[in-house]
């Protein structure tokens, strides 16, 4: 099963295997979020629990496929190798939107004021754009 999740064979075969749980991805993060932060302790006043979801959603999702290839794979040096492609292909997804995802959400935690929208937008903006740089730039093709 992991095997064929992870085989993409044409258009709507990707959008089915990469659109797919990226929505529902985003939308149990959003419904988690949300219902979080209706808590009665927690002031949420300014805060957009479908922001933070779109932050932390492509992470979840390389999560997910990080997963699947650790079924496939067997052996500690294949798993260690996984890691390690997965961490340094998708550096940009970890080290742009988990600290803002994670820090909006401590902020609306500790009642303090949120991250403001147009942060948060640019942020998730300018993720993919870097994502791709960086992919060119460890692959060799941007100069």
């Amino acid at each position: 099963m992991a095997i064929y999740l992870m085989s993409i064979h044409d258009g709507q075969d990707a959008l089915l295997k990469l659109g797919l749980p990226l929505t529902i991805v985003f939308l149990s993060a959003w419904i988690i979020i949300r219902a979080w932060a209706k808590r009665p302790h927690i002031d949420s006043v300014g805060f957009s629990p479908a922001v933070t979801s779109a932050l932390l959603a492509p992470v979840l999702l390389v999560t997910y496929f990080f997963v699947l290839q650790s079924v496939i794979e067997t052996g500690i040096t294949a798993h260690a190798s996984r890691v390690i492609l997965y961490g340094g292909l998708f550096a940009p997804t970890f080290l742009l939107l988990v600290p803002f995802g994670v820090a909006s959400l401590v902020k609306v935690r500790q009642a303090r004021k949120p991250l403001p929208y147009w942060l948060l937008c640019t942020v998730f903006a300018a993720w993919p754009i870097m994502q791709v740089m960086w992919a060119l730039w460890l692959f060799g093709d941007l100069e």
